[in-house]
């Protein structure tokens, strides 16, 4: 490929990685195509599309097309960038010479750089905007779909300097202006020349998130000493980096102050531990607590006040055309609430438990009234998506003694309607009731009966069976489910007398357990979470007892044995909150996949005072029980044999197609797909698209 260059030098840092489509408006992105990985020096092409919304309002415009893109500090924008407008055979725009294809030459637009600079900025970065060279007769909208346009795409090449590694975020904008006004653009709408964007901002009428990042490595696929560039990210994340958390040379580790503000909550749910998250295939998230408060929050002193606790909870975090929301309208508390509209009476905002336990010594008439059962009560273990159902362990326990006693499946439904408002206007928040969306439809109260909690953490392997991890005195053991079904029968992976490991449909004893410690040297954790990369299982843990180092293993089989050891990161020695901020237990160091944006690991912790009132009347009370969340990016490095090399000058995100390789597919019935061609499916608790 010739090389033009010096066409137009760009200078910034790198800033985004997940872009943006849709939200309102007749334009949505529905394609950014470009390389992931590259080295230093070599250009790669790149492809943006933009489709109709649908929206029926609308009709002819006769316009420029514009579009604009933001690159690191010594890169360079080819001077052959096109926008194509694409016809339907049907579309009528009402000129014959613009009903068919039209190709038209992006030029560079001084006025519209400046446009997005001065509108759009961000420290260290700098906007080059272009405008075509000539007009387009469009039709993006209106009542009748065979007469519209079909897409509108751009192409261009960017050429990487030579002295330069680390991970960058490109950025993408693209819009119209009307054909009036293209030589003085600064009095055009701002909303009309900027419809569709891969970032937010204001005058976005339409933003989505997808992979923009790019990693720029040495021929040998090695990246140079860490600078500030290698630790950019998108700006929308809120992530605050935490250099020293991790080793040099291996992960990188950022609180998430996005998460941290979502949970940072005044009315309804303001606390709770546990916290476990399972995708679901329409791209939501389920999330699971365990002790919760509900009620009021000073939001000044940040002090719960009059809060009642409620032993689990359950909340639903919406996902938009698949892209999951990360806003607080997103978040959604399944609450079966016991005052939600009478603010001077009692009880106001506090919320009865999600499942009881059997056992639960609270009568009708006192759950009715608001009281909570304190004795058997049940807390959350993992989930998994079957027969196009959700599935979640509950795992009974006697919460005085902290006594595991059994374990429940409960089943929910993923069809049927999802009420909005249901509480108030102001809030999200509803109570699904048979035919409604996440409806507890059944649940099997004495599916394991025994004192091992089985279950806490899951993974679904590809070989048919769900794994099942359980931690007890610090030993790491596991069972597995015949089927993918969670109600078939289970098996336990023992190892007996003799020392040779097998699997037993007995329950195994006290003894047989104590033996049967997966991890390698009998090595103690806190709370297992296994996952797959590759040929390889990872696991991840706290270090015992409530360390604030976080270590992954590996093992080529989901039963173990689990070894060589590496810290992943290390967890802050403070909270940050208002009044005391000292750990005094830091505990649940939970990983949620359904949460990753490009396959870094997230993170969330728990913590409680030394005081168990100090989490309702002092100041900052509100922050103790409630998560906090990390992010660790480029956690593979912490292996020296894992570094993958990069492919030259590939367009397609190389990652991408390895998973497409070496992961399992379900349907959306939760069947495992053999070779997926296209369509939507899961993939590691992900909804996916495969074209």
């Amino acid at each position: 490929m010739t090389k033009k260059r010096k066409i137009f030098c760009l200078h910034l840092l790198g800033c985004m990685a997940f872009m943006a489509v849709l939200m309102v408006s007749c334009y949505k992105i529905t394609l950014v195509q470009q390389a992931h990985t590259v080295v230093k020096g070599n250009v790669f092409n790149g492809k943006l599309v933009v489709k109709s919304t649908d929206n029926t309002a609308g009709g002819v415009y006769h316009v420029y097309g514009l579009f604009g893109i933001r690159v690191p500090q010594g890169w360079e924008v080819d001077g052959d960038l096109v926008m194509t407008q694409v016809a339907k055979p049907t579309t009528d725009v009402g000129d014959p010479d613009y009903n068919k294809t039209i190709t038209r030459k992006l030029v560079v637009s001084e006025q519209y750089t400046n446009i997005l600079n001065e509108n759009y900025p961000r420290k260290g970065y700098t906007w080059l905007g272009f405008i075509t060279d000539k007009d387009f007769k469009s039709l993006l909208s209106g009542d009748d779909p065979d007469k519209r346009v079909d897409s509108i795409y751009v192409t261009f090449t960017i050429a990487t300097p030579y002295d330069h590694t680390g991970v960058y975020y490109l950025d993408y904008v693209a819009g119209h202006v009307d054909n009036g006004k293209r030589n003085d653009l600064s009095q055009a709408d701002k909303d009309w020349m900027t419809r569709v964007a891969t970032f937010s901002g204001d005058h976005i009428s339409s933003v989505v998130y997808t992979n923009t990042s790019i990693k720029v490595t040495n021929s040998d696929g090695s990246v140079d000493e860490a600078g500030d560039e290698e630790w950019a990210t998108p700006a929308e994340w809120n992530l605050e980096a935490m250099p020293n958390a991790t080793q040099a040379g291996t992960a990188r580790a950022y609180r998430d102050l996005k998460y941290n503000k979502l949970f940072t909550r005044t009315r309804g749910w303001n606390g709770g531990d546990g916290v476990l998250t399972v995708g679901l295939p329409n791209g939501d998230v389920f999330w699971t607590f365990n002790d919760s408060f509900y009620g009021l929050v000073d939001a000044r002193t940040r002090a719960r006040g009059n809060c009642n606790f409620p032993r689990n909870s359950v909340m639903v975090q919406k996902a938009h055309d698949g892209v999951l929301g990360e806003t607080e309208s997103d978040f959604v508390w399944l609450a079966d609430y016991v005052n939600w509209n009478n603010r001077n009476a009692g009880r106001y905002f506090h919320c009865r438990t999600h499942l009881r336990h059997p056992l639960g010594e609270k009568t009708d008439a006192e759950i009715a009234a608001g009281d909570i059962d304190q004795g058997k009560v049940y807390w959350s273990g993992d989930g998994t998506i079957y027969d196009g159902k959700l599935q979640m362990i509950w795992v009974g326990v006697e919460s005085a003694e902290l006594l595991n006693l059994d374990a429940a499946i409960a089943t929910y439904s993923l069809e049927g309607n999802e009420p909005q408002g249901y509480y108030l206007n102001t809030i999200p928040d509803y109570l699904p009731h048979e035919g409604d969306y996440l409806y507890r439809e059944s649940v099997q109260t004495d599916k394991l009966v025994g004192p091992c909690a089985y279950g806490s953490t899951l993974w679904e392997d590809e070989d048919g069976h769900v794994y099942l991890y359980a931690v007890e005195n610090m030993g790491t053991v596991v069972a597995r489910s015949q089927t993918r079904d969670l109600y078939s029968p289970w098996q336990y992976y023992v190892k007996d007398s003799n020392g040779d490991w097998n699997w037993q449909d007995e329950y195994p004893t006290e003894e047989e357990r104590r033996r049967s410690n997966i991890m390698t040297g009998n090595a103690s954790i806190m709370l297992p979470w296994v996952f797959k990369e590759g040929d390889w299982y990872f696991m991840t843990s706290q270090a015992p007892i409530f360390s604030p180092d976080v270590y992954i293993y590996r093992s080529k089989s989901p039963y173990g044995p689990f070894g060589e050891r590496k810290l992943l990161f290390r967890l802050p020695d403070h909270l940050d909150k208002q009044g005391p901020q000292a750990y005094h237990w830091l505990y649940m160091v939970n990983l949620h996949p359904a949460l990753s944006r490009e396959g870094e690991l997230v993170f969330s912790t728990n913590s409680d005072p030394d005081d168990f009132w100090m989490n309702f009347n002092d100041t900052g009370s509100a922050d103790y029980y409630r998560p906090f969340f990390y992010r660790v990016f480029d956690w593979k490095n912490v292996y020296d044999d894992l570094y993958e090399k990069p492919e030259k000058d590939k367009i397609d995100n190389p990652s991408v197609n390895k998973m497409h390789k070496e992961s399992t597919y379900y349907n959306l019935q939760g069947q495992r797909v053999k070779n997926p061609q296209h369509g939507i499916f899961i993939r590691d608790g992900r909804k996916v698209m495969l074209k």
